[in-house]
């Protein structure tokens, strides 16, 4: 791709960040190439629709939170990593009203398993580090992560205007179900990461328009 080209492209991904966090998923892809400064015939050489657009955005803000789970598998303390992962992809989404969003749209599309299945290999490997020190309770599996996660992401869109901050609160709650020592047994056998990807595919929100 020539050095032009790949800036527009950038500029229009920049800019579909910027209209998708003050409007949501409302704005078309004349929007965003107006906003880009760039023609629209631009635009529609780079993306065929906004839905693809939208995804390139995903793909974007996705990337960071696979090499966040990566980086904190790489902390010799799992509990700590746990940590740094769960803070960093939540205060991401906290400050991000498009990603929030996109994250609802398509959860089984194949680079969104692919995205699960990398970050999915990091927290297996701080969950199994956690475990062996003593820091998280034996009968946690990944998926219960993802389902935290999926929690914490809800509260943050829930409470995204009356209370911004409020994720800073609900995480340590939620992560401290996770600590070993006086626990209430689960009433459940743990979910697989195929059932996860299914119920959260169950409450996929389309996105608004394709233009």
């Amino acid at each position: 791709m020539r050095r032009d080209a790949a800036a527009n492209r950038q500029a229009l991904i920049d800019a579909a960040v910027e209209l998708f966090n003050e409007r949501g998923l409302a704005p078309t892809l004349d929007d965003i190439a107006r906003a880009a400064g760039v023609s629209v015939a631009t635009a529609y050489r780079h993306f065929s629709n906004k839905t693809e657009l939208a995804f390139a955005v995903l793909n974007t803000s996705m990337e960071s939170m696979v090499e966040a789970a990566e980086r904190a598998a790489t902390a010799p303390d799992g509990w700590s990593g746990l940590v740094e992962f769960f803070e960093a992809t939540i205060r991401k989404q906290a400050g991000q009203q498009a990603l929030r969003d996109l994250l609802a749209t398509d959860p089984s599309s194949p680079p969104m398993v692919e995205v699960h299945r990398r970050i999915g290999a990091s927290m297996a490997t701080l969950l199994e580090r956690a475990q062996r020190q003593g820091t998280v309770r034996d009968d946690v599996v990944v998926a219960d992560l993802a389902v935290l996660g999926t929690l914490l992401g809800e509260a943050v869109r829930i409470f995204a205007t009356p209370a911004p901050e409020s994720w800073k609160r609900v995480m340590p709650l939620l992560l401290d179900g996770l600590r070993p020592g006086v626990t209430t047994p689960m009433g459940a056998p743990p979910l697989s990461m195929e059932q996860f990807i299914a119920g959260i595919a169950s409450q996929t929100r389309p996105a608004a328009g394709t233009r």
